[in-house]
């Protein structure tokens, strides 16, 4: 039955995934030293996102605080400002410190030497590359479909899924270990996480959820112990700079979650 079969692969999605979590345990159980660059990310984004933002955004900021009407044109503006600011500069950060993760990890993982600042180094070497990507992922969806094109029509299901869960996390080893261009280095991605993408989706909404829950939790708490228009002006700031930290702090973590699924994946399509 349809159902049945659904239901299967989201027990085995599932099972993946949190296989996934277990051995990247395992991976930070032997090399402490990686559970750093989770806390490494949040205390720069902690610290950096408020004073840049202050420093881009320092009119708009005195105008939410100083305007105590009601939302007017000019608020969703701002907002919007600051949303599209955010998603930004979050992906840039997100970026680094992603690769910076799957360059250390993957060495670790295929037993090569690393040594100190191994994948900042390794970033540092190929900052503009890195960047041009961290710019560009916002195409990683239709590169994707493009680059699998000839799977469709009758593997479209694996091509949109694959497509969906594509990240920075996945084409880094590429982006740090070949000139390849954009297409072709998306291309490398799928087809070696392609097969994954079940497990790969399971994690990023489990990591989507978590964002949610905690860039949510301010107007909770806002809206049920605060009421007026100045504290709902600064939860909405809180919640913004919370989803901009947690954000590149999960998917930092993910960054780990999916090199380890990167490196099973290879290993097991060279066997």
């Amino acid at each position: 039955m349809p159902g049945a079969h659904f239901f299967n692969s989201v027990v085995i999605a599932i099972k993946g995934a949190l296989e996934v979590v277990r051995q990247s345990l395992k991976v930070i159980k032997k090399h402490p030293e990686i559970s750093s660059y989770p806390f490494t990310a949040l205390l720069f984004v902690s610290v950096t996102y408020p004073l840049i933002g202050a420093s881009i955004f320092a009119r708009w900021y005195n105008r939410i605080f100083n305007d105590a009407g009601s939302i007017a044109p000019h608020h969703l503006r701002i907002i919007l400002g600051l949303v599209g600011f955010s998603a930004f500069y979050t992906a840039l950060v997100t970026a680094y410190f992603s690769c910076i993760v799957s360059a250390g990890v993957l060495a670790k993982l295929e037993g090569r030497p690393t040594p100190p600042l191994y994948g900042l180094r390794k970033v540092l070497r190929h900052f503009f590359r890195v960047t041009r990507f961290a710019i560009l992922s916002v195409f990683f969806f239709p590169v994707g479909i493009y680059a699998q094109r000839g799977r469709l029509p009758k593997g479209w299901l694996g091509v949109l899924g694959s497509s969906i869960t594509l990240h920075i996390a996945q084409v880094a080893p590429a982006i740090l270990s070949t000139r390849k261009k954009f297409t072709a280095t998306i291309r490398d991605a799928v087809d070696i996480l392609g097969k994954t993408w079940k497990v790969g989706l399971t994690l990023k909404i489990a990591m989507y959820v978590v964002i949610f829950v905690v860039v949510a939790l301010p107007k909770l708490i806002q809206h049920g112990l605060f009421k007026g228009h100045v504290a709902s002006n600064v939860s909405w700031l809180v919640s913004l700079e919370l989803a901009a930290s947690s954000y590149v702090t999960l998917k930092v973590i993910n960054s780990l979650f999916t090199t380890v699924l990167y490196y099973q994946a290879k290993t097991q399509g060279n066997n």
